[in-house]
């Protein structure tokens, strides 16, 4: 994903006691797509314009065509 997109998202906090950690897809939570790439800069470069959009298609492919089961997360594969 940082290749392709420049940033991943942080891991899920650690559980407390003994409590299991919930399994992730491999993915981002679509509330840190938006959070990140929800506008792109007015300066932004050809590159920068590039990722956003790429993010942009990943963003919209996933959440209507191969959205994942939560409807959380869009699946990076």
């Amino acid at each position: 994903m940082h290749a392709l997109i420049g940033m991943v998202p942080p891991e899920p906090p650690e559980p407390e006691g003994d409590k299991k950690r919930e399994r992730v897809a491999a993915g981002a939570p679509f509330t840190w797509i938006a959070w990140n790439f929800g506008n792109c800069p007015d300066d932004a470069n050809d590159d920068e314009v590039n990722t956003y959009a790429r993010v942009y298609m990943w963003y919209v492919i996933s959440r209507t065509m191969f959205a994942d089961g939560t409807g959380k997360n869009a699946p990076w594969m």
